[in-house]
């Protein structure tokens, strides 16, 4: 029986992070979904941390930390209102900054203590890293401008709420995390599809069937702005997915390269020198581009619904079940034509 394994690739956008709890939810309906690799980013990498890490079932936990961050008025409001409730905080995300007196030093307008205490409360940071399920999430190094990758694999260091919260650093309004000596924006900032993370979390073995599903929260296609308000909007949306596109892209080049290594690698089985094809088969760089192919079967599922500028801040409870319904009801059509795979799920290394 042949191998398979799969990676499920979670997006940034604050409160639109709730369509992806819709897709992971229909996802786990699937009787051949098991993903060996997780990565996020933002809001992304709390929902990961979620599925890999929770303290009690997965998809229970991920169900109740959005009903913890959905944000309700004490007393009724009108309904144009509501979206913007957040603006004052959420009680389970962040608050506003209260020391005005240090104004002129500030560097974000709100406080992200909050969101550490919900990942204590709902994650088992323990269990996450003897997990034997990849998980990564990406942050902005401040300082260098490098996007570096966590994950909970590494020899080098466990992952703790500080990661997390790392990736979800959003400026101006969260604060930079401090990890070690370093300083950490959101990592959606430079790449809000951690993609490569994910291939390269893989085995490389490319006799493993490899499927990558991609939950895209902003749109690549949009209509053109007729106000300053749908200038910001359009804008938003292209800065948080056109590098997925590049990414595609350039993988279907990458796969027509790999396609001639491959044929090199079946013709090396004949070569009388084997030494010397066990070390081109044991080359890195051979090695980075068999996990390239990979990128033959990308389920991608994409939020077309309606979104508007302040949506990353909208968690009225209408808009955020509005977006799980949305969410599980896209990854249905997306999946609805995949032939169930008969293939052994492959443990990860």
């Amino acid at each position: 029986m042949k191998k398979a394994q799969d990676a499920l690739i979670l997006q940034g956008g604050g409160a639109l992070g709730a369509y992806e709890v819709g897709v992971i939810r229909r996802l786990k309906e699937m009787e051949d979904f098991q993903p060996a690799v997780i990565t996020g980013v933002s809001i992304g990498a709390v929902n990961a941390a979620i599925l890999v890490g929770a303290r009690d079932n997965p998809m229970a936990a991920l169900e109740s930390i959005w009903e913890d961050f959905t944000v309700t008025a004490p007393w009724p409001v009108p309904d144009v209102v509501e979206p913007y409730l957040s603006l004052f905080g959420n009680q389970s995300l962040y608050r506003p900054r209260m020391d005005l007196a240090a104004w002129a030093r500030w560097t974000s307008y709100y406080d992200t203590t909050p969101l550490r205490g919900v990942l204590e409360k709902y994650i088992d940071f323990a269990a996450l890293n003897k997990s034997p399920m990849k998980l990564a999430v990406t942050a902005a190094n401040v300082q260098s401008g490098a996007v570096e990758v966590f994950d909970n694999h590494s020899p080098k260091q466990k992952l703790n709420p500080d990661h997390i919260l790392a990736s979800g650093s959003l400026p101006p309004g969260f604060p930079m995390t401090k990890i070690g000596q370093q300083y950490y924006w959101d990592g959606g900032l430079f790449d809000n599809t951690p993609l490569q993370p994910a291939i390269e979390r893989l085995d490389p073995d490319p006799s493993v069937r490899k499927r990558l599903f991609v939950v895209k929260l902003f749109p690549n296609e949009g209509a053109v702005p007729e106000n300053m308000f749908q200038v910001s909007d359009r804008i938003l949306e292209m800065v948080f997915s056109s590098k997925l596109a590049h990414d595609v892209a350039t993988a279907h080049r990458i796969n027509e390269y790999i396609d001639v290594i491959r044929r090199i690698d079946e013709a090396l089985d004949t070569a009388t020198d084997q030494k010397a094809v066990q070390g081109i088969r044991k080359h890195p760089a051979f090695q980075r581009l068999q996990q390239y192919m990979a990128l033959e079967e990308i389920i991608c599922i994409e939020n077309k619904d309606p979104e508007i500028v302040t949506g990353p801040f909208d968690f009225s409870p209408k808009r955020i079940q509005q977006r799980i319904e949305a969410g599980y009801r896209d990854a249905g059509l997306a999946v609805s034509g995949l032939p169930v795979q008969q293939y052994a799920r492959t443990p990860v290394g």
